[in-house]
Formats: C-alpha cells, structure tokens, sequence
C-alpha cells in the first residue's frame, strides 16, 4: 500500500528529522501495539520523518492478530520486534520498552500515535535542561482535529481521578510555556529509563484504568519532575472504551490510593470518600453496572496481600508529601455517564464541595 512507508523513504537522512534536527544519541524508541496494524505505518513514517533511524525503534507487540509482527519483518527488517504472547494490557510491553532499550532515554508511544517531526528534540532539550526532569511530556491533540488538545496540564485529584484542564479547547489558549504536571498519558512520553526503574516501572496488574497515572505518580512521589512542553505536539487518534474499563478503573483507583496515599491522607479523606463511593455506585447502577463495582471491589480485595510491599516501595521512594501532589479540580467523568443536564449540574456543585473539602484537610496534612 502506497501509504505505508517503506525502507528508502528514511535511507538519505536516517538521523535527521524534516525540520532538519538530528535525531539525539541517546533516545530509544518503544511502540506499544496491540492489533494495530491500520494505525502502524503512519506511526513509523511520523518517526522517520522525525529522523529517527529504524534501528532506534523496537515494536512490542502485544498478542496481536493483525500480521503487525510478519508485516514489520517483510517491510522493515531494521525495526526491531518483540512478541508478547498475553495480551496482560500495555503495562507488560512498556516495561519491556524501558528495560530492553540501551540508551538514557526512551521514548513510549502507543501505535496509534504520530509525533511531529520535532516533538521528540524538543521533549530531548527540555530533559537535559534540569537533571530533575525525568519525564518530557507532550502535548496531546486529536488526529482528526490537530488545533484541539486531547491532554495537557494533567493533574491528580485527590478523589484520585484524572484532571484535564485543557480538553477540547486550542493549542493557542493553552500557550507556549512549559509547566511541570501531576499527570499525563503515556500515549508518547519520553522517560528517563534509570528513573524508571528506580520507582518500580509500571504496574502490571493494571491491566487498564490508571496504568499511565500510577507511575507518573510514582516519579512525583520520588521527587522527579514531569515537564509538559507546548512546543513538542503528538497527534492521537482516540477513541472512547467500552464498559469493560469500568471495572478496571475502578479496581485500579482503590488500590493506587491504598498504595500511594500516604496513612494520614487517607484517614483525612475518609468522609469524602464516604460520599464519593456511594454517589458512584448509584450513578454507576443508574447505567446498568452496579455489579461491576462489586466484582471491583472484590478485585481490591484480591490485591491486599501484596500491598505491604507495594507501600513499602512508595515508602522508599518518598520524597514528595501528598498535600503538594494532590489537587482538587473538576474531575474528567465519561460523557455517556453525564448526558443529562441535571447530572452536569450536580457534577459541578460535587466540585466546588470537593474543593472547599479539600481546602479544609490540605492544610492539616504532613508537610516536608
């Protein structure tokens, strides 16, 4: 097919990118693929486009059925790829990214993920530019609408759900100046590998929902910063998840809080939580999955065992207290769980609750 790239569409500068930029030294490159073949070739020729050579590249893929691994072998023998036989989510393939590349820095991407072409310098310069800097964060915006922004200026809510401040509005509203951030999607994120591995990787139980947001937390804990930079834009083509990440995320949200929370936190957090749970299983049971919350709360409970371990590793890792990692901001809820007027009003008076709630307890959390 003509739109996929092919070996001599790199061979004349395999190192420098269209804006004409060498590509740096020390930067690998891991695709996460999952079926994802359609999306894959655009994937790669955003990448040699950027200068990057081939040989930079691995393609983990994940259990796939689609030919990803007899395509890439027959048309780019120079990209290297690695077969994961389960398909356990895209925890297991990143943490192979991260551990199989041989360079400082890797960069994560999913395979439906185009980089401009000097994305991957830009996210380079600003994590050279402080030895803190462990992640570069792009900007996040939509394959099929590239003024609008999909994820920028990520947060943790306290409640521990994701905050999106800059969702559906413009590249220009949000700026050009860089700014460190609580969270961020690993759909491309360039990751420092030593620091990586020193808060643990990514969690591979978590199968879906929170996957990408437990390690950022992670690195913030560990006093590592996380910089999202304007200038370095990635395009994504998402697309919405089906009700089968509700249990997942749910799951997932319980025991990143029991495992990174620190106990004071927790206690403090007790009445909202009080609230927060019943409020979401009826909105949840009001849809049809009430259920689901149940079989979730059983999969924490399945968890348990493991989790003086899991704080035994925040613990040693701690550098950053949560009354200065957590924020209390309007909350991202799926649109097909808001779709009436009524829930949208409510949703925005929980908010404001939350944040005069969370007013009150920040201020009597540990400090440094």
């Amino acid at each position: 097919m003509s739109s996929r790239p092919s070996q001599s569409a790199v061979g004349s500068h395999p190192s420098q990118s269209a804006a004409g930029s060498r590509f740096p030294e020390d930067v690998d490159v891991a695709i996460v693929a999952h079926n994802n073949l359609a999306s894959l070739p655009g994937t790669l020729q955003a990448l040699f486009d950027a200068g990057c050579p081939p040989d930079r590249i691995t393609v983990v893929d994940v259990a796939g059925s689609d030919g990803t691994s007899e395509w890439l072998a027959r048309e780019h023998r120079r990209v290297r790829v690695r077969r994961l036989d389960l398909n356990e989510g895209p925890n297991p393939a990143r943490n192979v990214g991260i551990t199989e590349s041989s360079r400082r820095y890797v960069l994560l991407m999913d395979a439906d993920v185009r980089v401009r072409p000097d994305a991957i310098q830009r996210l380079h310069e600003a994590a050279l530019a402080d030895p803190a800097i462990k992640i570069g964060s792009p900007i996040v915006v939509d394959e099929q609408h590239p003024d609008r922004i999909q994820y920028a200026g990520g947060a943790l809510h306290f409640i521990c759900e994701a905050v999106n401040p800059w969702a559906e509005r413009t590249l220009a509203e949000r700026g050009v100046d860089a700014q460190d951030i609580g969270a961020a999607p690993a759909c491309a994120l360039l990751v420092d590998r030593a620091a990586a591995i020193d808060v643990g990787l990514f969690d591979e139980r978590y199968f879906m929902g929170k996957d990408d947001g437990d390690f950022i937390h992670r690195m913030n804990i560990a006093g590592y910063r996380i910089r999202e930079v304007p200038q370095a834009v990635v395009l994504h083509n998402a697309r919405q998840r089906g009700d089968w990440m509700f249990y997942y995320q749910i799951r997932n949200r319980w025991h990143f809080m029991l495992k990174n929370y620190e106990l004071p936190t927790m206690i403090a957090l007790a009445p909202a939580l009080a609230v927060h749970e019943p409020l979401q299983l009826a909105l949840l049971a009001a849809k049809g999955h009430a259920g689901t919350y149940l079989r979730a709360i059983a999969g924490v409970i399945r968890l348990l065992p493991s989790l003086p371990r899991d704080r035994s590793l925040t613990r040693r890792i701690r550098r950053r207290r949560d009354r200065d990692l957590l924020v209390s901001a309007p909350m991202v809820v799926r649109g097909d769980l808001t779709s009436s007027a009524l829930v949208r009003r409510g949703k925005r008076a929980y908010d404001r609750a939350l944040d005069a709630y969370w007013r009150a307890v920040r201020a009597v959390l540990p400090r440094r």
